[in-house]
This record gives structure tokens, C-alpha cells and sequence, in this order.
């Protein structure tokens, strides 16, 4: 059956309804509140909700960001969107102040499903962008065609949009050792509490956490309250876990006009720049992490227990599966000797990576202009370059990390202000842009 076309063209069309996605929405919602231009906007997503990490959401863990840097304060704190706003519609403005300024992730998550909800643009749900091609009209090209699946009914369907923002997010890196062996044993923290559930606590099952940042210190203090009689193997490659560098003037990298020193850079300067400023977010934990976790392998060795076993500079070399367990092959990073540990299960805290050049723009690359290291040309308003006959135009949202620097992916920092940012570039379009709010079908919010 040919792909079925959904109306009108758009203005844009954004894939990807997460934070980055959400965050452009709020900006044209509030655009459309004041009474200002504003572009007529489809949404697409293949999940089924807008729920922010829903298998990493650990009771007691909080999220590494001040609550100020959401979707709309730093752009706008008279917004609606603002978490201030959420806290004070769900009647917990008040408890909330007693916690001072820290957000547990499960509250974060909540609100980011909460915003998603009060946006009133349409949003496809369970719509699986398939590919994005140019549309040839007298040898230019100004339009894009979007075709997705509707997961639910299989069917294929087009959007044509002058503007398409792809907020696709990074997703899970997983090391090539353990890639043909993803399955119910071994998986990427991403889905944790999913996969979790398998292992029953009274078979005691033995796990290895392979991964020394954040998420792998929560998942260890986890295990060990799920499951109070298994033996759990940290397995770091550096000297152990290491603290964030919280440090006032470091931590200034998160203020906008680092945005603009970033990516004035050469290749080689943004590179070092990453190195110097990475352990701001990344291979690194939170002072009560590390607090909670010494504290509970110095009482397991006081009480005669031992059964955390921090393994520090080892390198995963080889995973085999054997009698329905793993065995693992670690080798020392410095000497080079090896040991093996056999696991029920392997949790790979290994992080996530950006998709630099997105699948979705394979039919574009022709068009595309790439810089010297073969990846897009992306401008200081998070536009890809293009030669002169590709006219519509194309936004990484929320991607561009190794372009604008440790703010700009994971970070929920400039969230709210790259958002605003990608906006005013839409709106300087030649053309006029639709101002009136787009009727919203049921079935588009499902």
C-alpha cells in the first residue's frame, strides 16, 4: 500500500518528542500565547509517551542539574512550562522548597511527562520515521517529505515540511565485545529496570556492573538492596569511582556564552576543550554516591560479608556464555594480566553516544556540506549546511555535543535556550509563517 500523505504541509515537522523535542514545543507554544509568529509544527515520536528514562528511574536518585535550567526558564520564567509552574499545579511547590534545590529523578520524570501533556501542538505517538527525502520542484529543492509508520496500524504515511528538526537524543553505547551477546543476560543500563525484574532474589544470582560513572555507582547500590545476598563485581577501568568536578568556576562551561566560545573552535581546540571540562558530566559520581557506596563496602567488610568487589583497572577482553551464565575476561589495563569472574548477569553502564551523522539524513547527503572530519556542517543556530539546492532546511536539536560544546546533549542546561534559538532561525524565513493554532485530532496525542 502506498504511503498515505497527512494534509497540508508544515512549517516543520520535529522528530523525536523527548526533552529537546518537548522543549522547541514550549517555545512555540508560548510564541503562539504571546501572539507572535510562530511555525505550524507536527510532532513524531516511535515511543508511546514522552517518559524520560523510564528504566533508569531509581528510587533516591536525583538528577545532576540545577531544577532552574528546565524547559522554559532560562528563555522565559513567566512560561507555564517552568518546573516552578508544575510544582505549584501539582500542589508541591512548598514540600518541594524543603529539599533546597535537588531534583530526585523520579519528580524530573514526572515533570517531563506533565510538560508533554500540556503541550497542545500535535504529537504523533508510536510514528516510526522510516526516511526523509528531498522534494524536486524545478531543479530546487524548499520542501522535505517525512515518511513514518504508524506502529499501531502499519500503515505508511508523508508529512511535507519546509523545516524538519531531528531531537533524536544519543543513544546506548554498547562495547563490541558485548554487542552479539545483548539479550536477557547482559544489557545496557538504558533498560535496567526492565530487565531486572528476570532475577529473583532468593536465587542470589551474582552480577557484574561494568561502567564508573553515575549510573553504574546507582545500579550497584541498587543490586545490593534488591538483592541483599549476591555478590555484585564493579568492573572500572580507571583507579575507581571518581567525583564530579563540581567546582564553581569549572562549571561555568554550562553558562550560554560557552555555547559561542565552543564552537568558535577548531576541531582539534573543541576536542581538548571536551577533555578538559568531561568530568563536569561524564565517568564520574555524585559526593552521595560515592558516600553511600564506600560506606556500604567498608560495613559489608566489617561484618565479614565482602560481597561488593570493587575491581579496578580491568578491561573487559572477552564474554562467552557458558552453562547459562557469563564468563567474563578481564585483563589489566598497566601489567596485563588477566583473570576471568563468572556472572549471572552483566549491567553495561557504558554510557551513551550521539549520532554525529543521524541514518535519517542518508538521503540528503548529497546536499549536505560536511566539515573537515566528515561530519555535518552545523551553524551556531543548530542548522545543517547545505549547497544552493537544498533550501529547506534542517536542525540538529539537542545532537551537536561534539559541536557545542557539554551543555549541549545530556545536559538539560541550554535545553530551554537552543530551543529558542532554533525557533528565531525558523522564523526568519522569507515567507509568511502560520499563526494560528493548529487543531489538535485525539488520535494525534494518543
Amino acid at each position: 500500500m502506498p504511503p498515505e500523505r497527512s494534509g497540508e504541509p508544515s512549517d516543520v515537522v520535529c522528530v523525536g518528542f523527548g526533552p529537546a523535542g518537548i522543549a522547541l514545543a514550549t517555545a512555540i507554544e508560548d510564541a503562539l500565547e504571546a501572539e507572535e509568529d510562530a511555525p505550524s509544527t507536527v510532532f513524531l515520536d516511535r515511543a508511546a509517551s514522552s517518559a524520560w528514562q523510564p528504566d533508569m528511574l531509581l528510587q533516591g536518585t536525583d538528577i545532576q542539574h540545577h531544577f532552574l535550567r528546565d524547559f522554559a526558564t532560562p528563555r522565559n520564567p513567566r512560561s507555564r512550562f517552568t518546573f516552578a509552574n508544575y510544582l505549584r499545579e501539582q500542589g508541591r511547590l512548598f514540600p518541594f522548597c524543603l529539599f533546597g534545590a535537588r531534583v530526585g529523578r523520579i519528580e524530573w520524570s514526572d515533570y517531563v511527562e506533565w510538560t508533554a501533556r500540556e503541550v497542545t501542538l500535535p504529537v504523533r505517538y508510536r510514528h516510526d520515521v522510516l526516511r526523509i527525502e528531498p522534494v524536486v520542484e524545478n531543479g530546487a529543492i524548499e520542501r522535505l517529505l517525512v515518511v513514518a509508520r504508524d506502529l499501531d496500524s502499519g500503515l505508511a504515511r508523508q508529512l511535507v515540511a519546509r523545516n524538519v528538526v531531528l531531537s533524536l537524543g544519543q543513544v546506548p553505547s554498547v562495547p563490541p565485545l558485548f554487542e552479539p551477546l545483548l539479550g536477557p543476560g547482559i544489557f545496557h543500563s538504558s533498560t535496567f529496570l526492565r530487565s531486572i525484574r528476570r532475577f529473583r532474589p532468593e536465587e542470589a544470582p551474582t552480577f557484574a556492573v561494568v561502567g564508573a560513572g553515575q549510573n553504574a555507582g546507582e545500579i550497584i547500590l541498587d543490586l545490593a538492596h534488591r538483592f541483599p545476598d549476591s555478590t555484585i563485581y564493579s568492573v572500572a577501568r580507571n583507579s575507581g569511582f571518581r567525583l564530579y568536578d563540581l567546582g564553581h568556576f569549572s562549571n561555568q562551561v554550562y553558562f550560554p556564552e560557552e555555547t559561542d566560545y565552543f564552537h568558535d573552535l577548531p576541531r582539534a581546540g573543541r576536542e581538548a576543550v571536551f577533555e578538559d571540562v568531561r568530568l563536569t558530566n561524564y565517568s564520574s559520581i555524585d559526593a552521595d554516591v560515592s558516600s553511600a557506596l564506600y560506606l556500604l563496602t567498608y560495613e559489608e567488610r566489617l561484618l565479614g560479608r565482602e560481597r561488593i568487589h570493587m575491581l579496578r583497572r580491568l578491561q573487559p577482553v572477552d564474554a562467552r556464555e557458558k552453562n547459562g551464565r557469563y564468563r567474563l575476561v578481564l585483563q589489566e589495563v598497566y601489567r596485563g594480566d588477566r583473570r576471568e569472574i563468572d556472572v549471572d548477569a552483566i549491567v553495561l553502564c557504558t554510557g551513551f553516544r550521539e549520532q554525529r551523522f543521524p541514518a535519517l539524513l542518508e538521503g540528503l547527503r548529497p546536499y549536505l556540506r560536511l566539515d573537515e572530519g566528515g561530519d555535518p556542517d552545523v551553524s551556531r543556530a543548530y542548522r545543517v549546511a547545505t549547497d544552493r539546492r537544498l533550501q529547506a532546511r534542517i536542525y540538529l536539536n539537542g545532537m551537536t555535543e561534539w559541536r557545542h560544546g557539554i551543555s549541549n546533549a545530556t545536559s538539560f542546561s541550554m535545553t530551554a535556550l537552543r530551543a529558542q534559538e532554533i525557533l528565531d532561525d525558523i522564523r526568519r524565513d522569507e515567507e509568511p509563517l502560520a499563526t494560528t493554532r493548529p487543531p489538535v485530532a485525539a488520535s494525534e496525542r494518543r
